[in-house]
């Protein structure tokens, strides 16, 4: 299986029970040593901000304010979007990147469109947990974005970053009208 297609699994686990994912969260929590997380697989630490604090706040949010959701659709158009999202960034961290100019090669959107990303090694619920608990961003709003019932595609690219080891690009959307593929939905 791919990165993606387990990224994707993951979200949609999320989606249908927030508050069982907040016990993956939750489980997570044993590897803190002060603002160190110790990565179990790795044995790698990884300096946090707020340490588990901001454990806890994900696993509260998730246990009282979240609301199941649909699970999202992939989509061929988002995954290359991200896929081109993520060549940008690998290129430069702080690239600035019109969403229009990427999307406007594979079709356009309608309603919302977000991209989310996350930077540093992991597996696919190491990095969706990471995206969702914010670890020093107290706005914590691609938690909110995740479970948004207003966002209905998902696409999803992962790859080597020089600096952060990892990255990954999480493309949603209400509605994508893919001009290239007649057929948007991704298989795996």
């Amino acid at each position: 299986m791919s990165f993606e297609k387990d990224f994707v699994d993951e979200v949609n686990q999320l989606r249908k029970d927030p508050k069982g994912f907040a016990d993956k969260i939750e489980k997570n929590k044993q590897y803190f040593k002060d603002k160190v997380w110790m990565n179990p697989e790795t044995k790698v630490g990884l300096k946090t901000q707020e340490g588990a604090a901001a454990y806890d706040d994900a696993i509260e949010y998730l246990r009282t304010k979240a609301k199941p959701a649909e699970p999202f659709t992939p989509s061929k158009a988002l995954f290359k979007i991200a896929g081109d999202f993520l060549a940008e960034y690998q290129k430069d961290v702080d690239a600035k990147i019109e969403i229009d100019t990427v999307a406007n090669k594979y079709g356009n959107f309608e309603g919302s469109f977000r991209r989310l990303m996350q930077f540093g090694p992991g597996n696919p619920e190491q990095t969706l947990i990471n995206t969702i608990v914010s670890d020093g961003d107290t706005a914590r709003k691609e938690r909110e974005v995740l479970l948004s019932d207003d966002l209905k595609f998902i696409g999803v690219a992962h790859g080597t970053h020089d600096i952060y080891k990892g990255a990954t690009i999480i493309t949603l959307c209400t509605k994508f009208n893919n001009t290239v593929d007649a057929d948007d939905n991704q298989t795996f």
